[in-house]
């Protein structure tokens, strides 16, 4: 890793894309449906994604919003996905799922990993390795199916109060496989972060910008929209700069 240090942001508009890699980004999740935590996007979003980045897109495999205990339409919607988002031009996909004893659900994400391999799709497993049961054993589990990173904020609403699992959880890992902080990351929390080992940085980068006043749009109650959060990275792009001066 030349830089270090990796950024990744989510997105949802491919629109945004373009923009990231001259703002020091690594690579990109893409999403639908931000508020919901991500859900899988259409493939016209991923492969406009892909026509305006050279980055690393990776796709968001996630049915609908909620827990991620899948019963078998999910499971096999997730599956028939697969394909779909290599064809598309996706570089990896971000995915999770567990049973109903909140430990990962081994067989399936076994049988995800094995389609991903077969697609030529890295993986990302995401937070649902936070509401998992026995983190250690699913990390074990994990490394073994050749996932590349874990996405987690160390078992916390945010990654400010996970500091001390997410310490833990890079040390288990030792080189083994990327733990990958997320949920509230920023310029603010780096210097901790990175005292806890974490190199791998994830985070949405968007503002809302509202409806204008009078229009038919605010009226109704559709006018608002994103804009990507240009400071956002910036800000936290410097300050992992600064932690190699």
């Amino acid at each position: 890793m030349a830089d270090q240090f990796e950024i990744e942001i989510a997105i949802e508009e491919p629109g945004h894309a373009a923009q990231l890699i001259d703002l020091g980004v690594h690579r990109i999740e893409l999403c639908s449906n931000l508020n919901e935590g991500g859900l899988t996007p259409s493939a016209a979003q991923i492969e406009m994604t892909v026509d305006v980045s050279d980055l690393p897109v990776y796709v968001m495999l996630r049915p609908r919003a909620g827990d991620f205990i899948y019963n078998r339409l999910e499971k096999h919607m997730m599956l028939e996905e697969l394909k779909i988002l290599s064809d598309c031009g996706a570089t990896g996909i971000v995915f999770g799922a567990l049973d109903g004893g909140r430990n990962v659900d081994a067989e399936f994400v076994e049988l995800v990993a094995q389609f991903a391999q077969d697609y030529g799709l890295a993986m990302t497993f995401h937070r649902a390795f936070d509401a998992c049961v026995r983190p250690e054993t699913a990390m074990e589990l994990l490394v073994e199916l050749g996932v590349e990173r874990i996405l987690t904020s160390g078992f916390a609403p945010t990654v400010a109060g996970g500091l001390p699992a997410l310490k833990d959880l890079v040390e288990q890992a030792a080189g083994r496989i990327q733990i990958q902080a997320g949920s509230g990351v920023s310029a603010e929390v780096v210097d901790d972060l990175w005292t806890a080992g974490i190199r791998s940085y994830h985070c949405t980068a968007r503002m809302k910008i509202p409806a204008r006043p009078g229009t038919v749009e605010e009226k109704l109650g559709f006018g608002d929209y994103w804009s990507l959060d240009r400071k956002k990275i910036e800000d936290l792009n410097n300050a992992l700069w600064r932690k190699l001066a």
